[in-house]
């Protein structure tokens, strides 16, 4: 059995990953809530106003969700020396 332990998590991995895979949640979950199955705000809307309120829900949703991943590595990257790190442990598996 092989042991990793994750002592610190990268910032830049965090702002270009997440932040792709927050932007396609935004976009899907914008589908959903401004033009497949509109709320009662989006009803009354026209279609450039659709798409405005579609285009800054993305980019509010992708800021606040990054940012909200920002602080949690940052804590995890500055308490996991006192508290300890996550340890994984990989079994290998040989080939039949």
């Amino acid at each position: 059995m092989i042991q990793y332990t994750i002592k610190k998590i990268g910032i830049k991995w965090v702002l270009s990953t997440m932040s792709a895979i927050f932007a396609i949640v935004g976009v899907v979950i914008g589908l959903f809530t401004f033009f497949l199955f509109p709320t009662e705000a989006a009803v009354g809307l026209g279609v450039g106003a659709k798409l405005l309120a579609f285009l800054i829900f993305i980019i509010l949703y992708t800021i606040i969700m990054v940012l909200g991943i920002l602080i949690i590595v940052g804590l995890y990257n500055k308490l996991s020396p006192s508290f300890g790190a996550i340890t994984l442990f990989v079994e290998t598996k040989e080939e039949e």
